[in-house]
């Protein structure tokens, strides 16, 4: 009798040997790192990523984990700054030796992060970076579950176009980081081609609360729209300033609008407001996957999910994916296996370009007594 049928049949006969050695087995767990902000003014987008990763992570683990191995994920908080995120990456790769990243939600934190998994040849994929230079570096190690702001903020000009014909000077309000000059520089790009022409570019300091320098200049320029490129807690403070100086012009945002934080800190000032999204409860009507991931949020945070939720869902189903696919925990597996990535997710079909961007549609929504519609509905 061979050694290894001698120690299966000793198991057979000691119930305390096989309760022992399936106890070790569960304790073996696939490591995967996310991070994002956690606190900071962008907490309630990481609270949104991480509320998605459980409930995700939790539907595999309890029907039996990937590759018969249960799924853990260590989280980090990036609290929105570059540099922590650099720290929290290093920290996983190098104590927890995870498999693959997922992080962050903001474009800064994103690209700095990459950098080390760039170097270390680890699987990243970011949950709601939308800065396009993020993948146009030649990193094969980076995926992103947004659409960049080059589609996002350009689809949104050419809805500006359909939608208000009259709009051909725009001025813009935005913070003066990745996220923000890159919305801006898309939309103008976009809007060039229309007829549209930004006037006036107003920027400001992450932090800042005090518009009315940039807000005086823009009513100075007597633009036809405005358009606000900022996250949420910075949006909410910029609209409330537009409304108590007076401004009346047709606003609109991009996704860093899209949490209901905004509307909380906004109150009747973003009333009428209108913003490019990646997902949105009143869009997903004909998304399958999407109107899962509706009812799923709802029955255990008793909520709407925001475009953060499915993001997040859908980088954690992309990884997943990739691992039980290729059967292996190889780093470099998994990375082929993402990039070959073709499968359902919450806001379509989820396929990567050769750049590791995937190809969404974008979603357009305007707030209408204090909840998100649809507006491209009746265009």
């Amino acid at each position: 009798m061979s050694a290894r049928v001698k120690r299966w049949s000793i198991a057979v006969l000691t119930g305390a040997i096989v309760a022992a050695g399936a106890a070790a087995f569960a304790q073996e767990t696939i490591k995967i790192g996310a991070f994002g902000p956690l606190t900071g003014d962008a907490a309630a987008n990481g609270q949104s990523m991480k509320e998605a990763i459980d409930l995700l992570v939790d539907e595999v683990n309890a029907a039996g984990g990937v590759l018969g191995k249960k799924v853990q994920v260590m989280y980090g908080d990036d609290a929105g700054k570059p540099e922590q995120a650099v720290s929290l990456v290093k920290s996983f790769i190098t104590r927890d030796q995870v498999v693959a990243v997922v992080g962050s939600v903001s474009s800064p934190a994103s690209i700095a992060a990459m950098q080390v998994t760039w170097q270390e040849k680890v699987p990243h994929i970011t949950v709601s970076a939308t800065a396009a230079r993020m993948t146009l570096q030649g990193n094969p190690w980076i995926f992103r579950s947004a659409v960049p702001d080059t589609k996002l903020a350009g689809d949104l000009a050419e809805f500006v176009h359909h939608k208000f014909s009259n709009v051909k000077h725009v001025a813009a309000i935005n913070v003066n980081d990745d996220f923000g000059r890159g919305g801006v520089t898309a939309f103008s790009n976009g809007g060039k081609s229309l007829g549209m022409e930004v006037v006036v570019d107003e920027k400001y300091n992450r932090g800042d609360v005090d518009f009315t320098a940039q807000l005086t200049k823009i009513r100075g320029a007597n633009p036809d729209a405005l358009l606000n490129w900022s996250r949420y807690t910075d949006g909410a403070l910029v609209e409330k300033q537009i409304k108590q100086m007076g401004m009346k012009l047709p606003t609109f945002g991009g996704d860093g609008w899209a949490t209901p934080k905004f509307v909380e800190l906004g109150g009747d000032a973003v009333e009428g407001v209108y913003y490019a999204t990646h997902f949105s409860p009143a869009t997903s009507a004909n998304i399958p996957e999407g109107r899962k991931l509706i009812e799923k949020v709802r029955a255990k945070y008793h909520k709407d999910p925001d475009y953060v939720h499915s993001e997040a869902y859908d980088a954690m189903r992309v990884v997943l994916d990739a691992i039980q696919r290729t059967g292996s925990l190889d780093r470099q597996k998994i990375r082929d296996a993402m990039a070959a990535t073709d499968l359902p997710g919450t806001r379509g079909r989820i396929r990567f370009d050769k750049n590791g961007d995937p190809t969404f549609a974008t979603h357009i929504v305007q707030i209408v007594n204090g909840k998100e519609v649809d507006a491209r509905e009746g265009k």
